[in-house]
């Protein structure tokens, strides 16, 4: 499930000092750059234990923008706190490079901005979420560069000294290597005879063993006394597993119907604000995953048109559309995977995950 700000603001003050300390002492960045910052930090704070919250990303963002930059305030603020960026800041590893993620984000953005601060935001995300820069300006050369264009060369000599082998090989006189390429050739030819010769007859022993019997007293040998003489019995065994495979059928379809229903009930109890029911249909690492505050944002939220897409034992994987509606009317769906473990009483949901919006907030 998506993670969403419901942690406190612990440690704000002493992130945001050292933040604007750290662009004091920087050089002005470009947009990609702001974004690869804040995209640093949010995977420091992950490592050190922190909680990801929103509320006090809102307030870091500033700390990364130049004088340039301060028009990107109002969308990055609102980043930080839409349903794209809390689901991908919640996956494991968290913040992917993942194109499809940077597209999600950014269609959330041109639903609420204006164009030209929409295209800026494009080097932000794609900094945010370790994508290459688009259309990267070539880095002028520099003393740096200079001292350490010599390195490619030190790898070369082990190539030269191959290459230097191969023609040492190579200018080797003509007059030893004549007899042994002409030795080399008759060899190649009886090789090849003898391949052939044994392929030839293991093609044939092959056709000898699988083709059936054209003796006509094979197929007319009258039978012996209480001998077996119609394949019916064998037809019958070979049948007699159908039983168990519609039984195995039928177990499916039963698990297929209680994983549906125990997500369709999950979406249900958010809706009428029963948090704790709600946080009972997960298990294991789910249930320390789930928000409840990243839901109360939403006025309603729904799932439908939920179809199977996979059954292993009592795991059901399954896939929905999941539709949140904000206070304001205006709605947005996406496509979600779930996974559902049938062995328990009720069914558990051990993982949920982003696929695709299918609709933008409207």
């Amino acid at each position: 499930m998506a993670a969403g700000p419901r942690h406190g603001r612990a440690g704000k003050g002493q992130d945001a000092c050292s933040c604007t300390a750290c662009r004091g002492a920087q050089e002005p960045v470009n947009d990609y750059a702001l974004g690869a910052n804040l995209r640093r930090q949010i995977l420091s704070d992950l490592e050190r234990g922190l909680p990801l919250d929103g509320r006090r990303l809102q307030a870091l963002v500033g700390d990364f923008c130049g004088q340039s930059q301060l028009a990107l305030l109002p969308a990055l603020k609102y980043l930080v706190l839409a349903p794209g960026f809390s689901s991908a800041a919640s996956q494991q590893p968290p913040l992917p490079a993942d194109a499809r993620l940077q597209l999600r984000l950014q269609q959330e953005l041109n639903e609420v901005f204006a164009a030209p601060i929409c295209a800026r935001m494009d080097a932000v995300l794609r900094g945010l979420l370790g994508l290459q820069e688009a259309n990267a300006p070539a880095q002028p050369a520099s003393p740096l560069t200079s001292q350490t264009a010599p390195t490619p060369p030190q790898e070369q000599p082990p190539l030269e000294e191959e290459v230097a082998e191969e023609y040492d090989g190579e200018l080797e006189p003509a007059a030893g290597r004549s007899g042994s390429n002409g030795l080399v050739a008759v060899l190649s030819f009886m090789a090849g005879v003898l391949v052939v010769g044994v392929g030839g007859g293991l093609a044939w022993l092959l056709l000898q063993t699988t083709l059936p019997s054209t003796n006509p007293a094979d197929g007319q040998r009258p039978g012996l006394p209480g001998e077996l003489t119609t394949p019916s019995p064998d037809t019958t065994t070979a049948e007699a597993p159908l039983a168990p495979d519609l039984s195995q059928q039928a177990s499916s379809d039963a698990a297929a119907t209680q994983a549906i229903a125990s997500v369709e009930q999950l979406y249900n109890e958010l809706s009428l604000g029963n948090v704790q029911a709600a946080r009972q249909r997960f298990s294991g690492e789910v249930a320390d995953q789930f928000d409840p505050a990243f839901f109360r944002q939403f006025q309603r939220v729904s799932v439908d048109q939920l179809r199977t897409i996979g059954i292993n034992g009592s795991q059901v994987s399954l896939e929905g559309v999941v539709t949140f509606v904000y206070p304001d009317g205006t709605s947005q769906s996406e496509s979600r995977q779930f996974t559902v473990d049938t062995s328990t009483d009720p069914a558990l949901i051990t993982g949920s995950s982003f696929g695709q919006v299918t609709r933008g907030r409207q």
